[in-house]
């Protein structure tokens, strides 16, 4: 709970926490529009970059570039990045199922 001191508000930092992730659930649930929500949402769902561009198959510069709105964010990246923050060990499953070749066997 927020407090006064010397006449201004003071948070805890695990408040300051809270109150970004309910802001990047916000977020996740409207649609990502900017690079700065995009960071938001990847850190709280807890990717780094790299880790993140492995599960999309792109490059970790294509993250970078999406996170500083040098290049838009595709509306398919946006929803899977909501999808990791949500369903975090299912959405990981489906994209790393999706990244494995298709069988050929006849």
């Amino acid at each position: 709970m927020a407090r006064q001191w010397k006449g201004e508000i003071v948070y805890t930092l695990d408040e300051v926490d809270e109150h970004l992730r309910h802001t990047a659930a916000e977020y996740v649930e409207r649609g990502i529009r900017s690079g700065g929500e995009f960071k938001l949402v990847r850190k709280f769902a807890e990717l780094g970059q790299g880790e993140l561009a492995g599960l999309l198959g792109v490059s970790v510069e294509s993250v970078s570039r999406w996170e500083t709105g040098k290049h838009e964010i595709p509306r398919a990246v946006a929803y899977a990045l909501g999808e990791l923050f949500r369903h975090p060990k299912a959405a990981r499953r489906q994209l790393e199922a999706a990244a494995q070749p298709l069988s050929t066997t006849r």
